[in-house]
C-alpha cells in the first residue's frame, strides 16, 4: 500500500543565499585583474545561486560595466592596470551613491583597510579567496544573516 504524500511529509529545501527577497538572482558584477581570482569567485557565486552579470580586469572596465549592467553587488579588486579598485570605486559610486562594493585585497594594513572603507566600500576581503568568507561577506552587505 502506498503511503500518502503530505505536506509535511516532503522535504522542504533551503532557496540558494544567492536569491533576493523575490526569488530572483542578485546580480554580481566580479572584478580583478587576475583570470583565476576572477574565475574562483564566479565559481563559487554562482553556485550559491547569484547571477554574474560581468567580469572586468581592471577598474576602467568595472566603470563601464557597472552602467551598463547595474549590479546589485561589486567585487573588485584593489591593485589593477589601467584604473585601480579604489578610483574606480569612487567613480562607480559617482554613477549611483548607493552602490555595494566589497572591495579584494592582498594586504591587511589598517591604513589600507580604513582608506578602502572611507572610499566608500562596504566590506572588504583579504585574499585568498575563501567560499566561506566571500559569502559571508555578501551576506552581511545584503543585511541577511543565516
Amino acid at each position: 500500500m502506498k503511503a500518502a504524500v503530505t505536506e509535511k511529509s516532503v522535504l522542504k529545501v533551503p532557496k540558494p543565499e544567492g536569491l533576493d527577497a523575490q526569488d530572483r538572482p542578485v546580480k554580481v558584477l566580479v572584478v580583478d585583474d587576475e583570470l583565476i581570482v576572477r574565475k574562483l569567485v564566479t565559481q563559487v557565486l554562482k553556485s550559491a545561486g547569484y547571477e554574474i552579470v560581468g567580469e572586468a580586469g581592471d577598474g576602467k572596465r568595472a566603470v563601464e560595466m557597472f552602467r551598463l549592467r547595474r549590479p546589485d553587488i561589486v567585487t573588485m579588486d584593489v591593485q589593477m592596470p589601467i584604473m585601480d579598485g579604489l578610483e574606480a570605486l569612487e567613480q562607480i559610486l559617482q554613477v549611483y551613491s548607493k552602490a555595494v562594493v566589497v572591495m579584494l585585497t592582498n594586504r591587511q594594513e589598517k591604513e589600507l583597510v580604513t582608506k578602502i572603507i572611507k572610499a566608500g566600500a562596504k566590506d572588504y576581503i583579504v585574499k585568498p579567496i575563501d567560499r566561506k568568507l566571500i559569502l559571508a561577506k555578501l551576506r552581511k552587505v545584503r543585511g541577511i544573516s543565516y
